[in-house]
C-alpha cells in the first residue's frame, strides 16, 4: 500500500488528514486509511479539518455566500462569486491545517489532503521557508 510505503521510507512521525469527525460521519465511516496506517505503524495521527461550527464561526459556511448570491444580480447566477468565495475559504482552511500541524511539532508529518489543495498547501509551506515534499499531486491507486 502506497501510504504505508511512504511512511516507512520517509520515517513519518505523524499523519495529518484533511478530515473531521463530521466528515467521517458524513462518509459513513469511523476510520480512514491514514488512521489505520498510523495505528499499524504506531505513529501519531490527527484530523485537521475544521468542523462545521468552526467554519461557521469564521463565516466560511454557505450562509454568507448564499445571502450575497441570492440578493445579487449576477449575470452568471453567481457562479464566479461562489468559486471565488470557495477559493477564499479553502485558503483559510489550509492555513488552519498548517497551524494545527505546526502545533504538534512532530516531524516529519505527512499531510493527506485532496488534489484541490496539494499545490496551494505546498506553496504555503514554501512561503514559511519550511521543507516540503509533494509526493502525489493527485494520487489514484
Amino acid at each position: 500500500m502506497e501510504l504505508h510505503r511512504i511512511c516507512a521510507c520517509e520515517k513519518i512521525a505523524r499523519i495529518a488528514e484533511e478530515m473531521s469527525a463530521t466528515g467521517l460521519a458524513y462518509h459513513g465511516v469511523t476510520t480512514t486509511i491514514g488512521m489505520r496506517v498510523a495505528e499499524k505503524l504506531s505513529i501519531g495521527h490527527h484530523n485537521i479539518d475544521l468542523e462545521p461550527e468552526q467554519r461557521a464561526a469564521l463565516s466560511l459556511d454557505d450562509g454568507p455566500m448564499l445571502n450575497i448570491v441570492i440578493g445579487g444580480n449576477f449575470s452568471d447566477g453567481g457562479r464566479r462569486f461562489r468559486d471565488a468565495f470557495n477559493t477564499l475559504g479553502d485558503g483559510v482552511r489550509e492555513r488552519c491545517w498548517i497551524g494545527r500541524i505546526l502545533a504538534r511539532e512532530e516531524w516529519p508529518t505527512l499531510l493527506v489532503c485532496g488534489a484541490n489543495h496539494s499545490l496551494s498547501v505546498e506553496q504555503l509551506w514554501l512561503s514559511l521557508r519550511l521543507p516540503v515534499t509533494l509526493v502525489h499531486q493527485d494520487y489514484e491507486p
